[in-house]
């Protein structure tokens, strides 16, 4: 009965487990205008700032091409780097606190808050490039 009772007991732990892989997007495509022009990388950035701010992200500037960025939710935070030019960009985990980062697993938290923020991005770089 004690065996039966620990087995049981350790699945539901394990099935309450939430972490998952950490999500680092790689080369996502910077829309080109009808015309085919490509956005100039100034446009990039700003689209990029602006998707950050509208999804509650404060970011900056590292050097061109590159835009950390940092999320607090309660006492959750993200940081992740944005490197990107006039083609694409990428999002890359860079640390975290409380999310129960272990060996390129986290908690699912953050992989849904990098979801939003790259479909963020694209709706910004989405809009930008039709004003090209």
């Amino acid at each position: 009965m004690r065996l039966l009772l620990s087995t049981v007991l350790a699945l539901v732990l394990v099935s309450g487990c939430t972490s998952k892989p950490v999500l680092d997007l790689d080369d996502l495509l910077v829309p080109v205008s009808r015309s085919g022009a490509t956005m100039p990388l100034e446009k990039v950035e700003q689209s990029i700032l602006t998707a950050t701010r509208k999804r509650g992200w404060v970011s900056r500037v590292v050097e061109p091409g590159l835009i950390e960025a940092q999320i607090s939710v309660r006492s959750h935070g993200a940081n992740v780097l944005i490197p990107f030019n006039q083609h694409s960009y990428s999002i890359h985990y860079k640390d975290s606190a409380n999310l129960d980062f272990d060996e390129g697993s986290i908690h699912r938290n953050y992989n849904k808050w990098v979801h939003n923020l790259s479909k963020s991005i694209r709706v910004e770089l989405q809009s930008n490039s039709q004003r090209l």
